[in-house]
């Protein structure tokens, strides 16, 4: 039988579920290759290891949430207010899908006591975070505050993901993006 043509946008964002699901150690080569219903060989051809691939999704998830996301923040024509509520709705869009949270939450709690492989690609993730959520408060807020309730309102979030993934309920996260709000 042929092995079929996928894209590398659609492979990635198989590979980015699976991992997503699994985490790093226990994804296996063979599992992103039949996720994305390629050969090991084939999917060989694409990435030279899975350290390659898991940096590959990082890069691309961290472009998604500048694009998707995080540039909401900076849209200077809309109100604080109404930038928040971008940020948040496509933020909940992103870490609820299939309710697998946060890749680069799950992959630095899973790695990091092991290797420091993928910290540089998290910490420049949650910086960027950081720096959209800051932007947003420092339309009410002083730059120390906002800043400080820019890292509250990640800490806040990250925990509600692993909430939600433990109890499989949407709400924890829901809940933690409208104390968000209040913050405002």
């Amino acid at each position: 039988m042929p092995t079929q043509k996928i894209t590398k946008k659609d492979l990635l964002r198989a590979c980015i579920q699976v991992f997503r699901k699994q985490g790093y150690y226990r994804t296996s080569i063979q599992d992103l290759a039949q996720a994305t219903g390629l050969t090991k060989g084939v999917f060989y051809h694409h990435f030279a290891s899975k350290e390659e691939i898991m940096h590959t999704v990082l890069d691309e998830t961290s472009t998604y949430f500048a694009e998707k996301v995080f540039k909401a923040a900076y849209d200077t024509a809309l109100s604080a207010e109404q930038r928040l509520e971008n940020v948040v709705a496509a933020a909940l869009k992103a870490f609820s899908n299939e309710l697998g949270g946060c890749i680069f939450a799950n992959t630095v709690l899973e790695t990091a006591h092991v290797e420091d492989t993928f910290l540089n690609q998290i910490k420049a993730f949650f910086a960027s975070w950081q720096q959209a959520m800051q932007t947003i408060f420092a339309a009410r807020h002083d730059v120390a505050t906002a800043d400080k309730l820019a890292a509250r309102v990640i800490a806040d979030v990250e925990g509600s993901l692993v909430l939600m993934q433990l109890y499989k309920d949407r709400h924890y996260l829901t809940d933690a993006f409208a104390r968000a709000k209040e913050l405002l």
